[in-house]
């Protein structure tokens, strides 16, 4: 755990640092302030929470798996399956913008200017908010939903009477439980492995 010298210690650093991108990183405000690699590191792994749903789904009680249709829970395509799908693709997607960041950077530095710093920071500030925070939420609600099923189908019923509608009934899309959670955990190993280059190659950038 960093103490508070180091954290000091840190922004001191920045602060004196050769690269506008660092000074201004620190300067302005944000609420994720961590690195590059950091954030796809956090990335991935909601990727793999998302990817759980495949196990999740497969062992739901058997009167909720009656409620898929098509017979088979794994290849069905539930309405929850669609937020699933809407958050693998918001998370490779500001994956993809935080990585693009990184590697313009790279390209830029050390003749970045204030200007083109700025600009890279505020294209991180909105990939790292809506993948963090859009992202996140829309992979714990999925995974909440599926998790709802381990109720039984009296907790499923209860919620569809209190208002809403069976997260397992048809959406009639074609978008499978299966295919979300293949797709989440080729992009987590994808976006780690892209977490891990990136770290290896900013350590090098002014600080």
């Amino acid at each position: 755990m960093e103490t508070d010298t180091q954290i000091e210690d840190e922004i001191a650093r920045a602060m004196l640092s050769e690269s506008p991108y660092e000074r201004l990183r620190m300067r302005r405000f944000s609420y994720f302030k961590q690195s590059i690699p950091r954030k796809l590191a956090w990335q991935s792994g909601l990727l793999v929470l998302l990817a759980l749903v495949l196990p999740i789904a497969a062992t739901l009680p058997p009167a909720v798996k009656a409620s898929f249709s098509g017979g088979s829970v794994l290849a069905a395509s539930p309405k929850i399956a669609l937020l699933g799908a809407f958050a693998a693709v918001i998370e490779i997607g500001t994956a993809g913008c935080l990585g693009g960041v990184a590697l313009r950077r790279l390209r830029l530095e050390p003749t970045l200017t204030e200007r083109q710093a700025r600009t890279l920071l505020n294209l991180e500030d909105v990939a790292s908010m809506v993948g963090l925070v859009t992202g996140g939420f829309a992979v714990l609600l999925t995974n909440a939903f599926f998790l709802l099923g381990h109720g039984g189908a009296a907790t499923v019923a209860a919620y569809v009477d209190a208002g809403g509608q069976n997260p397992f009934g048809s959406s009639e899309v074609g978008v499978s439980v299966a295919g979300v959670s293949i797709v989440a955990a080729v992009a987590a190993v994808v976006v780690y492995g892209g977490s891990r280059y990136l770290a290896g190659r900013l350590c090098d950038l002014p600080r």
